[in-house]
């Protein structure tokens, strides 16, 4: 019973993630005038970033599914561009943290006022009850995945 219950979810994870960017992954590219030309990659690193605070680079190249080239590259262009910074972690020193500057935490406030005009036309061709469907749907799996994440430690 158990097999067949993770069979028939991980269908529906599959085709939830395929209709959850059909619909929402222009999100991240439509976004208005901004001084900065980043990629839907330096975006979420820069989402992931400024929800936790600071992150090495480790983790966050496990939570963008990127290389260490690629996420030591995108880290340094993020640099370059005075959005985040780079600094010894002092629990261990051969670890280092990213974290956001100033600049960065203001990108991000706009970025997600950009993310939530967009999410916003989206979703307002549901009908109300749809949204709280989808809403308490959203909580249910954010639940679970901690517990996922959680877990894994």
């Amino acid at each position: 019973m158990k097999e067949e219950r993770i069979k028939e979810t991980v269908k529906l994870q599959f085709e939830m993630i395929h209709l959850f960017h059909k619909n929402f992954a222009r999100a991240f590219h439509q976004t208005g005038n901004s001084s900065y030309n980043l990629n839907k990659n330096q975006n979420k690193a820069m989402l992931i970033i400024g929800a936790v605070g600071e992150i090495m680079p480790t983790t966050l190249g496990k939570c963008l599914d990127l290389q260490k080239g690629s996420l030591t590259s995108m880290i340094d262009a993020l640099e370059r561009e005075e959005l985040v910074y780079r600094r010894g972690d002092p629990g261990d020193r051969r670890k280092v943290l990213v974290s956001l500057t100033e600049k960065g935490k203001v990108y991000i406030d706009w970025f997600k006022g950009e993310l939530e005009k967009n999410a916003s036309g989206i979703l307002n061709r549901l009908a109300e009850e749809d949204i709280a469907a989808y809403q308490e749907s959203l909580k249910t799996m954010l639940v679970t995945l901690k517990k996922l994440d959680e877990s894994a430690r």
